[in-house]
């Protein structure tokens, strides 16, 4: 859950789960299970296949991988670094991506965010900065205070 894929690469590959299932298996008993199922495999498949991608040949980027507008557009993310950045938002753990995905897609307060999920505010701060570094747009730590500064000798 929460992973950050292009919809229309989604939606495409989903159609092609379906046709191929649908040609090789029996008419399901409940069509709306079968039909998540479907989306399901879809997304574990497009996941699967840029980590592989990514892994094998991190330089060679397919055009239907730059096409991202919710990076691209909104984020301004080079289209160069689309799937790394999806594949390396896509290997976090569930909190951070859960996070992102209420705070930054579904556009939830900060206060509803913590109130309804696993966490205090510190703990979402936390997961939000991971997510959001995967894009570059983290907000680096302070330096420790000097006690020293300001202060001559």
């Amino acid at each position: 859950m929460w992973f950050l894929l292009e919809p229309e690469r989604v939606f495409l590959r989903a159609l092609a789960v379906c046709a191929k299932a649908a040609s090789k298996e029996e008419p399901p008993q409940d069509l709306d299970a079968w039909k998540l199922a479907k989306i399901d495999l879809a997304i574990e498949q497009l996941v699967r296949r840029d980590h592989e991608a990514e892994e094998a040949h991190p330089e060679l980027v397919e055009e239907e991988e730059k096409v991202f507008p919710l990076l691209t557009d909104s984020l301004m993310l080079d289209p160069e670094l689309v799937r790394f950045a999806s594949v390396t938002f896509n290997a976090l753990g569930s909190l951070p991506r859960r996070a992102f995905f209420e705070l930054m897609i579904e556009g939830k307060e900060v206060a509803e965010v913590v109130e309804a999920g696993p966490w205090d505010e510190q703990g979402l701060y936390d997961a939000i900065q991971t997510a959001l570094a995967t894009v570059g747009l983290d907000v680096p730590p302070e330096p420790p205070d000097d006690p020293g500064q300001g202060k001559k000798p």
